[in-house]
């Protein structure tokens, strides 16, 4: 896969939004389990934000997206799905934001920070940014994830300060409502109001099936032969990657 292209004037407004969430440490009072949502302006879905970094692991931000991405997220929480599993790292889909170290980056990664200017000392202060997709490896962030990415940091700030304020800021009216910063296009601009609401229903995959040519399928068996025991057929993520042209 091709690495994508963003300008640098987006680049630069992501890393700003990423520094000042870092530079407020609100790992440090907020859980993994306290999930607040924010909606996408372009596309109207809505991510799902956890703060990563209370244990003193890991540290960033990560954006489930949509119901599917928070369904995901539950079934982590619930321990359904174990973080050394296949499925843990081969079916979220989100967005990240993490805090390492300078070896931690590659050098696609570098060449943004050196194009910004920017210099980064201590452990946990480099800005790594990736998109995860089911079925692929972590890649780098389009222009349009770039953008939302930014606006995710900005209001994990906002969400932030305002339960440090409050610590039951994200107590809601009832089961299963999140917050959900929501953008308001008015004449002065942009702005955000907070609003409680129900996570969609998950749409179920539609699954394409195919014709079964009955006669070819007999004739299929009958080459077989007798077998004794029971034939099972699986299927597992292999853990090699495997890199196309697009």
């Amino acid at each position: 896969m091709s690495i994508p292209s963003c300008s640098l004037p987006v680049w630069k407004d992501l890393y700003e939004a990423a520094i000042a969430f870092r530079d407020i440490a609100c790992w440090e009072w907020m859980l993994d389990s306290e999930i607040f949502g924010v909606q996408n302006p372009e596309s109207g879905e809505i991510g799902y934000c956890c703060v990563l970094g209370h244990l003193g692991e890991v540290f960033g931000l990560a954006i489930y997206l949509g119901s599917e991405g928070l369904e995901q997220h539950r079934k982590i929480q619930s321990g359904k799905i174990h973080a050394d599993s296949p499925e843990f790292a081969y079916s979220q889909s989100c967005l990240t934001a993490w805090f390492g170290d300078r070896n931690d980056l590659d050098q696609a990664d570098l060449k943004v920070v050196r194009e910004l200017g920017l210099k980064f000392r201590g452990s946990n202060a480099w800005p790594q940014f990736r998109s995860l997709q089911p079925g692929y490896l972590p890649w780098y962030l389009t222009e349009s994830e770039a953008k939302y990415l930014a606006l995710c940091l900005d209001q994990a700030r906002e969400v932030a300060l305002c339960l440090d304020r409050d610590p039951n800021w994200l107590s809601g009216p009832g089961k299963n409502h999140y917050l959900v910063r929501v953008p308001v296009d008015r004449e002065s601009g942009w702005s955000w109001e907070s609003h409680w609401l129900k996570p969609a229903p998950i749409a179920k995959a539609k699954v394409q099936s195919y014709p079964l040519d009955e006669v070819r399928l007999r004739r299929i068996k009958n080459t077989v032969g007798t077998r004794q025991g029971i034939w099972e057929v699986d299927t597992f993520y292999m853990p090699v990657p495997v890199e196309g042209k697009e």
